[in-house]
């Protein structure tokens, strides 16, 4: 039976179903591996035990700080049916919009509250009545306000065009038979510049019984799609810079604990053969953490200033090459620094360092909701005009990036060894992270050699 004979409607129905009894029983997750070694308290027909060490563990192998955690009502911690942590690493800020899909019992929602602290808001968006009381209780007991629950569809979200900075979400959106229409919907409610931070499963190969069987979509077995799609699904929708940025990859052992109940519905000897299942599929599926941008629209270049650093923005400018990780070393060079600016906030960046008539061109960043903008090009221009001026004859480059762009900008590769010695010991040069980089070069006494390049 295909997810067209399962029927759209049936596989939503079945998971508002589950959830909602999940939500009533001690289990800690219809989605995550089960621990190693539970106590066991209750038995499922197939699955191994619902226990009590279960409770609250899943979220802490997910990637949850202990101390976090210890801040959250316990029944948020428990009834998280999360695959991953989509707040580990994203960089959320005072007074930003989070919308998180599938907020279940409101764990990701209550961490993100305290991220985006009292001028920013967060919205849990989910599909099942229970989810949503369930949600609001654990909000009012940890006193927090800038926390609203919405009932409503990841596939046709009740949230407005461009209103919110991050789209998190933790397994939850393999459960959608319509996964392009969420796709679409999280580049709608994002903002020109927004992002995104999903956890999700996925998978590269399934037995038909699993892909076939309704109680493995309520699972978060059956719709998972390869992580492959999944990239191409959100760049379809119009993000950019997608990408898979962490990967736990499940053995049979944990494959058992995810099958749990929905395994007995799968084939009519399923419940003997959950076994043979996961040993099957060991390998196969994995729970991956999705990064992306929605980007500015290119009329929006005209709005963004190139100009010199000001001590003011050494701070923006070390977060930029920290996310890019390049070496941070900026203080000693600021005056030969330039930023590229758009609505007061540091988009882009460039530098270089100064020695006699050579410098050593260094540090281009540009934010990732800023690129496919000539931004790049832009910052290189920009230096280039500014070494003249403090009598910069050749220019020489470190790079394993953007080897490409640099030829059409007029450099060329040279050896290593070509480097002259004093350009060879500045803190660029040194640093470890240079050491299989590419070489190049550009005399800049010929002048607007690039401007025929089309970089």
């Amino acid at each position: 039976m295909s997810e067209q004979e399962i029927g759209k409607d049936n596989i939503k129905e079945a998971v508002k179903q589950r959830y909602a009894r999940a939500i009533e029983r001690p289990s800690p997750s219809c989605c995550g591996p089960a621990p190693v070694q539970p106590v066991p308290v209750r038995n499922s027909c197939c699955g191994p035990a619902v226990t009590e060490t279960m409770k609250g563990s899943l979220v802490k192998s997910a990637g949850y700080q202990e101390e976090e955690l210890g801040r959250l009502p316990a029944d948020a911690v428990q009834n998280s049916f999360g695959c991953g942590n989509p707040l580990a690493y994203a960089g959320i800020t005072p007074g930003q919009v989070i919308l998180d899909i599938g907020s279940g019992a409101g764990i990701d929602c209550l961490i993100a509250a305290e991220k985006v602290g009292p001028t920013g808001r967060v919205i849990g968006l989910d599909m099942t009545p229970e989810m949503i009381e369930r949600g609001r209780q654990n909000t009012r007991e940890a006193g927090v306000t800038n926390v609203e629950f919405r009932l409503g569809d990841a596939e046709k979200m009740p949230v407005a065009d461009a209103s919110v900075d991050w789209v998190i979400s933790n397994c939850v959106i393999n459960l959608s038979p319509d996964k392009p229409a969420v796709f679409r919907e999280i580049a709608r409610v994002l903002k020109p510049g927004g992002r995104i931070s999903i956890s999700d499963i996925v998978a590269e190969e399934l037995p038909a019984a699993i892909r076939d069987s309704r109680d493995a979509w309520t699972g978060c077995l059956a719709g998972a799609i390869s992580e492959a799609a999944y990239v191409q699904g959100l760049e379809a929708a119009g993000l950019r810079e997608v990408r898979a940025t962490s990967r736990l990859v499940y053995d049979a052992g944990q494959l058992q604990g995810l099958f749990g109940d929905s395994a007995c519905g799968i084939t009519p000897g399923a419940c003997g053969d959950v076994g043979d299942l996961a040993q099957a599929t060991a390998g196969k599926i994995w729970s991956a953490r999705f990064e992306g941008v929605k980007p500015y629209l290119k009329a929006v270049a005209s709005e963004v200033r190139v100009m010199p650093a000001q001590e003011a923005d050494i701070s923006a400018i070390k977060t930029l090459l920290a996310e890019a990780e390049l070496p941070g070393d900026v203080e000693g060079h600021r005056d030969d620094f330039l930023v590229a600016r758009h609505e007061k906030k540091v988009v882009g960046c460039v530098g270089m360092e100064v020695r006699g008539s050579d410098a050593l061109f260094r540090s281009l960043v540009v934010t990732l909701a800023y690129r496919g903008l000539g931004m790049a090009r832009r910052l290189y221009e920009s230096l280039v005009a500014h070494a003249r001026t403090r009598g910069v004859e050749r220019a020489y480059l470190l790079t394993t990036t953007v080897e490409p762009l640099a030829k059409a900008w007029g450099f060329r590769r040279i050896d290593r060894a070509q480097v002259p010695k004093r350009i060879q010991d500045t803190s660029e040069f040194r640093g470890g992270c240079c050491a299989s980089a590419v070489a190049m070069s550009q005399d800049l006494r010929i002048p607007d050699r690039a401007a025929s390049c089309c970089g």
